[in-house]
């Protein structure tokens, strides 16, 4: 097999390649919407992973989880919003060895008021995908987070409304 019979194998074949260009789309759509607030697409999802944990607080190694990043994927995602005083990392006040981020009075505004902007994003996504191909893919995507180990059980179940 000479190397376009490869390029060709992986363009017709790798379920990476598909997802990867689909999340990139997607993400474009989101960012597209969320440019007014100033956050994007993935800062806004950290955002909302923090803000699910106990008092908006989430250990590292569980956001990690809900995210499926690599720790030191995380830190590095997590310092422009950390930076911007949108969240603190800070230490676990059970547990001095636990790393934790937790949002700030600024970060709760800013998810908050980015909720429209995402709406928006999202209701386009809907109406391009149609509400059956838009619930396939939620469940496909689910399936496969959890098949492939991707914390189970880290976010709560879609609102089927």
């Amino acid at each position: 097999m000479d190397h376009l019979d490869a390029a060709r194998l992986l363009a017709a074949e790798c379920l990476c390649f598909r997802s990867r260009r689909t999340a990139r789309a997607i993400t474009r759509l989101y960012d597209a919407a969320l440019r007014p607030t100033g956050l994007q697409a993935t800062q806004l999802t950290l955002l909302g992973a923090i803000a699910l944990g106990d008092d908006g607080a989430q250990p590292m190694g569980r956001l990690s989880d809900i995210l499926a990043l690599e720790i030191s994927t995380l830190t590095r995602n997590l310092r422009a919003i950390e930076a911007a005083g949108l969240v603190t990392i800070g230490r676990s006040p059970t547990d001095r060895r636990v790393r934790v981020a937790r949002l700030t009075d600024a970060g709760r505004t800013r998810l908050e008021t980015a909720l429209p902007h995402w709406n928006r994003a999202h209701e386009a996504l809907l109406r391009t995908l149609g509400e059956a191909g838009a619930e396939d893919l939620h469940k496909a995507l689910d399936t496969a987070s959890r098949a492939l180990g991707a914390a189970p059980g880290a976010l709560p179940p879609a609102d089927p409304a």
